[in-house]
């Protein structure tokens, strides 16, 4: 009977074969599994205007995979002393605009940033700087999470034929999270970036621009907004009381002068009838 001999001609056992790697989980079967974190409220300036809203962090884990998403919806925008509810795209969680995910693939050890055609802001949200926050913010999850992982270079392109500014942007928003970026074609529409690690990138953004605003935030607001109300119902209550005590006043005033009045008319008269 044939038997297998799993040796090399030296005697020693041959190495076995390394299995091939799973391929990576899809970002949109992550995304339907992702379980959500909690909420933050952001505070953005648009175009000079503060913007509010809700920043949702969700998360999906796998025995291959582990993902993070963030998303925004906008809420209103404060014009003067009124607020103005968003709408349209602004104001929804969107599966395009607004939103940004990593995915930690175990297996090949690497990290993708997505969406893979880079992060879109919707048109109420454009140079507002959120993008920048959302793409920060992930990067700053994946150095926490498996910070010596590599990186799959992501491709991102310019649907039109971009103008000077636009190109130094987009090379701009990508080499402010300290990736190298490269275009891939003449015309500057495709650019690749790329890092080794996670570990070397930045995760920074403009904290001028965009604000979170938690818990211990909103409450302290709260707290001062209860202690403000208390201190203008006071106010009113001095002023309906001072007020109450010039109608006092007034009123005590105005029956002395009703019965000067008549005594001066009385006397008057008298003095009418003394000379008839």
């Amino acid at each position: 009977m044939a038997s297998t001999n799993n040796t090399k001609g030296n005697g020693h056992p041959a190495p076995a074969e390394e299995l091939p790697l799973p391929p990576p989980e899809t970002e949109t079967s992550l995304a339907n599994q992702a379980i959500m974190l909690g909420e933050t409220i952001l505070t953005i300036q648009a175009g000079g205007t503060p913007v509010y809203g809700i920043l949702q962090r969700s998360r999906a884990m796998t025995s291959q995979s582990d993902y993070f998403r963030l998303q925004f919806r906008g809420y209103a925008k404060a014009e003067g002393q009124h607020w103005v509810m968003l709408d349209g795209d602004d104001s929804r969680f969107h599966a395009v605009y607004n939103l940004a995910w990593v995915r930690v693939d175990r297996p090949s050890k690497t990290v993708t940033f997505g969406p893979k055609g880079g992060i879109q802001c919707s048109p109420g949200m454009t140079g507002s700087g959120l993008d920048t926050y959302l793409f920060a913010n992930v990067i700053n999850w994946a150095k926490g999470v498996c910070p010596e992982y590599a990186i799959s270079p992501g491709m991102v392109s310019i649907g039109q034929p971009p103008t000077e500014d636009e190109r130094v942007q987009k090379h701009a928003f990508y080499a402010g999270q300290a990736f190298q970026f490269e275009w891939q074609d003449p015309a500057q529409r495709t650019g690749l970036y790329f890092k080794d690690k996670v570990s070397k990138l930045l995760g920074v953004w403009n904290k001028d621009s965009v604000k979170e605003f938690g818990g211990e935030d909103m409450l302290k607001t709260l707290s001062g907004l209860d202690e403000s109300r208390a201190e203008l119902q006071a106010q009113m209550e001095r002023l309906e009381n001072a007020h109450e005590s010039m109608s006092r006043a007034l009123q005590k005033e105005k029956s002395t002068s009703q019965i000067l009045t008549g005594v001066l008319i009385l006397v008057a008269l008298i003095a009418i009838w003394a000379v008839i």
